[in-house]
C-alpha cells in the first residue's frame, strides 16, 4: 500500500538572510536586497514618468486622428446609397439625400463634444492641442455636405435655372392696349 506522506522541498536553509513570511508567502531569493530594489525602482519610475507623458500624448493624438478620419469612412457608403437611389425625385431618393446632408451637419455641430475626452486634462496630464484634427474632421464633414448639395442639384431640387425664379420677375407692362 502506498504511503500518503507529503513530500516537499524546504529551501529556506539555502538563504541565510531571508526569512519566510508569517503567512507562508514567498521569500526573497538568494542575493536579493529589498532596499536596493526599492531605490532602483523609484529612480526608474521618476525617469519613466516623463516618457509615460510623451507616450500618453502620442497615443491621444493618434486616437484623435482616428476620430478625425472617421467621417471619411462613411462617404463611400453614402455615395453608393445615393447612386443606388437614382436621380429621380422620389421619396426614397429625397430621404437618402436628406440623410446625406443632415448627418455631416449634426456632426459638425458636435466637434467639441467629440474631441473633449481626448483633450481633457486629468491626473496631471498636459492638455493636448487638437486643432489640426478638428480642422480635418470639419473639412471631411463639409465634403459630405457639398456632396449632398451636389446631389440636390442633379435631382433638380435647387433653384439654379432662371425658370426657377419666374415668380419674382415683375410682369411686363405694355404702354398701349388695343381692343
Amino acid at each position: 500500500m502506498p504511503s500518503t506522506a507529503r513530500v516537499y522541498a524546504d529551501f529556506t536553509s539555502l538563504t541565510k538572510h531571508s526569512k519566510p513570511t508569517a503567512r507562508g508567502g514567498p521569500i526573497d531569493p538568494h542575493g536579493f536586497d529589498a532596499a536596493l530594489a526599492s531605490s532602483a525602482s523609484s529612480a526608474v519610475s521618476s525617469g519613466s514618468a516623463h516618457k509615460d507623458d510623451q507616450t500618453d500624448q502620442m497615443l491621444r493624438a493618434k486616437k484623435a486622428w482616428e476620430v478625425a478620419m472617421g467621417p471619411a469612412k462613411t462617404l463611400p457608403m453614402q455615395a453608393f446609397m445615393a447612386w443606388m437611389s437614382g436621380t429621380g425625385v422620389s421619396i426614397f431618393s429625397i430621404l437618402i439625400t436628406a440623410m446625406i446632408l443632415m448627418t455631416p451637419l449634426r456632426t459638425i455641430m458636435t466637434v467639441q463634444q467629440t474631441f473633449a475626452p481626448l483633450e481633457r486634462v486629468a491626473k496631471g496630464r498636459p492638455a493636448l492641442d487638437l486643432t489640426m484634427q478638428k480642422a480635418a474632421f470639419v473639412a471631411i464633414n463639409i465634403a459630405g455636405v457639398l456632396f449632398a448639395v451636389y446631389r440636390l442639384s442633379i435631382m433638380g431640387l435647387l433653384p439654379t435655372a432662371s425658370s426657377d425664379w419666374l415668380a419674382f420677375i415683375p410682369a411686363k407692362t405694355y404702354p398701349e392696349l388695343s381692343f
